[in-house]
């Protein structure tokens, strides 16, 4: 339960980072759906498609990662220590301290070119069904936040479990996605304020230090 709430929690803080990164691409989508099609409507879709695909992700990679913890001691350990990392600098690159975890992104750079193609086949996004496949690609666009979050759900006890932490960090980011596609950049002229932002950060970090704390407590009650 304590996955699913952080995961929650960090897709929704994190919508500064999801404005700066997904932003302009919630605008050029919005621009893609024809006039006559309820706008709303399919920026939600297109969302519910992505959160889909987190979902999805999260599982595959729990099913991986279970049969190789399996083959380890203490394996899941330094996983949730890792995990923890990252979110404290997603938390540092939320508040504008520093953006050194942005670097992870390089790591899902080569998936870009195979998607790019897809994604331009499915424009114009006329129908909720384009909603849905656009979406599904969108959420394979390297980024750090769902890196850290699809870290999180590697730790899951199992696999359904994992999949829902990615289920729940989507559902998080829900908010600030839909509200860029539907009313233009509204969100993020609050987001952008460097207040918000580090107070934002700040909750993140503290989550982090909290889960990494937690998680050197288990290990040296093994120890």
């Amino acid at each position: 339960m304590e996955l699913l709430i952080a995961a929650l929690l960090m897709g929704f803080l994190g919508g500064g980072h999801c404005v700066a990164m997904c932003g302009s691409l919630s605008m050029a989508v919005g621009f893609s759906v024809p006039r006559d099609k309820n706008f709303i409507l399919y920026s939600f879709f297109i969302s519910l498609g992505r959160i889909l695909g987190y979902g999805a992700i999260g599982f595959i990679a729990s099913v991986f990662m279970q049969s190789i913890v399996g083959l380890t001691s203490g394996g899941v350990f330094v996983l949730s220590i890792i995990s923890s990392i990252l979110m404290i600098g997603i938390g540092l690159h939320i508040a504008r301290i520093n953006s050194l975890v942005l670097y992870t992104e390089k790591l899902g750079t080569f998936i870009q070119p195979i998607i790019d193609p897809i994604k331009k086949r499915l424009l114009p996004i006329d129908s909720i069904p384009k909603c849905m496949a656009y979406g599904l690609f969108w959420g394979l666009l390297p980024c750090g936040l769902v890196y850290t979050a699809l870290s999180m759900s590697l730790t899951a006890p199992n696999a359904l479990l994992g999949g829902l932490v990615m289920f729940m960090f989507g559902l998080g980011t829900l908010p600030t996605l839909v509200g860029l596609t539907a009313f233009n950049s509204k969100l993020n002229s609050i987001l952008e304020q460097s207040y918000v932002r580090l107070f934002l950060g700040s909750i993140v970090i503290l989550m982090a230090l909290f889960n990494l704390f937690m998680t050197l407590q288990k290990t040296n009650s093994f120890s």
